[in-house]
């Protein structure tokens, strides 16, 4: 695209250059010699810069995918995750390490804020816990060793495209 504007520069110099140099045609007979260059360099022109610009909307949609949707954000299986540390914080807000049994290295923390109903409350050392996909994949549900659903996790992308803050 920058060859374009330069070649369009370019041509309306060297047309209106050798017109301008003469003294002794008027000032109307330049600006008209400089008007019709510009005209026709645009029209020139002018299929270029629609082909280029057909050409990158097409590549922006194709950028996509066939479907048009990110599936990377999506919720997936995991293992399940034994709680290695319970902290509660002095406002209240619990976090809870966790460990991935099969892959010690794996780690990973959940903190609840400081509520009444905090589900991190009941959980202690040792505990297993359970993080199960939801349909949609827009997080996992976190369940205890016994079943009991204590909360919904949101995945990054689910959390950037929620209207409320709470879950």
């Amino acid at each position: 695209m920058r060859s374009s504007f330069i070649s369009a520069a370019l041509a309306t110099l060297l047309v209106a250059a050798p017109v301008q140099g003469q003294e002794r045609l008027s000032e109307g007979v330049v600006s008209s010699v400089g008007i019709g260059a510009y005209m026709v360099v645009s029209l020139v022109t002018a299929p270029i810069w629609m082909a280029s610009g057909a050409a990158m909307m097409a590549s922006d949609k194709s950028s996509d995918g066939n479907t048009g949707k990110k599936t990377a954000g999506k919720a997936g299986k995991l293992p399940p995750l034994t709680v290695e540390k319970v902290d509660t914080k002095a406002d209240g807000a619990v976090e809870v390490a966790l460990k991935n049994p099969e892959s010690p290295e794996d780690l990973a923390v959940i903190q609840w804020p400081a509520r009444e109903n905090n589900p991190g409350k009941t959980l202690k050392v040792g505990d297993v816990l359970a993080l199960t996909p939801t349909e949609a994949g827009a997080g996992w549900l976190v369940a205890n060793a016994q079943g009991e659903t204590l909360a919904f996790m949101p995945t990054a992308d689910a959390v950037k495209n929620q209207m409320s803050e709470a879950y």
